[in-house]
């Protein structure tokens, strides 16, 4: 279907597809958060012509495609954040650092909930997850650069499914914060060195986090498989 062309009715959809209402609805929700459509009343939803922003989204929608991909987003990072935090570190002004501050005080604020209460709670991992990425993008804002925000922005899908991950794992949420603030003071003092050294450690850590992630991924997969095949196959029960 071509931009600014009708994808068809949900009732044709359903039909066509055979799945339920639900999964196209849900499916049209999912195209439209990505900017791939559009939905108005009475006329339907309308194909958008895609940003390079909606089709980034839409490659990293998925973790598994993420995870795989995992490697070259480190990188990128690396490529475009240490030269985001240099900049920000000249160009950044008092309102730039009083932002800042107020999303390093909001992850303060998540972390003094009690560890016990941590795992599977929404709420923490909402807002820890949430000013990670807000962090990250004050940063590129300070910098004045408008490529520089856009482009962060298009990779603001993965960076959050990464955070999302890692700070589950113990300690990482902590460490995270004190490397922000070191971010931060480096920003504060104007001193772009300084702060490419304190960026480089965070993504340092960010890679050997997501290094974590891959390879408990991998030992878990052989553990399902051979539990599939068990349930599957009554001989391999006894």
């Amino acid at each position: 279907v071509k931009p600014g062309e009708r994808l068809p009715t949900e009732k044709q959809l359903t039909e066509e597809l055979s799945v339920s209402r639900t999964c196209v609805r849900e499916a049209i929700k999912s195209l439209q958060s990505l900017q791939l459509i559009s939905v108005k009343p009475k006329i339907g939803a309308v194909v958008l012509e895609p940003t390079p922003v909606a089709l980034i989204n839409a490659e990293y929608l998925s973790t598994s495609a993420f995870m795989q991909q995992a490697e070259s987003l480190i990188e990128f990072r690396k490529v475009l954040e240490l030269g985001l935090v240099a900049l920000a570190a000249e160009k950044s002004t008092e309102a730039d650092w009083a932002i800042m501050r107020g999303i390093l005080s909001e992850q303060e604020g998540a972390l003094k909930m009690d560890r016990s209460t941590r795992h599977g709670n929404t709420a923490f991992h909402d807002s820890i997850n949430g000013a990670n990425l807000k962090f990250h993008k004050a940063v590129a804002a300070a910098t004045r650069n408008p490529l520089a925000i856009m482009v962060l922005e298009a990779i603001s899908a993965p960076l959050a499914e990464v955070s999302r991950r890692t700070n589950e794992m113990p300690g990482v949420p902590e460490a995270g914060l004190r490397q922000h603030w070191a971010i931060y003071r480096a920003i504060r003092e104007n001193n772009p060195e300084k702060a490419r050294r304190a960026m480089q450690t965070h993504l340092a850590a960010a890679e050997r986090n997501a290094h974590i992630l891959e390879s408990e991924d991998h030992e878990e997969s052989p553990k399902v498989h051979a539990s599939s095949a068990r349930k599957e196959h009554p001989v391999l029960q006894r």
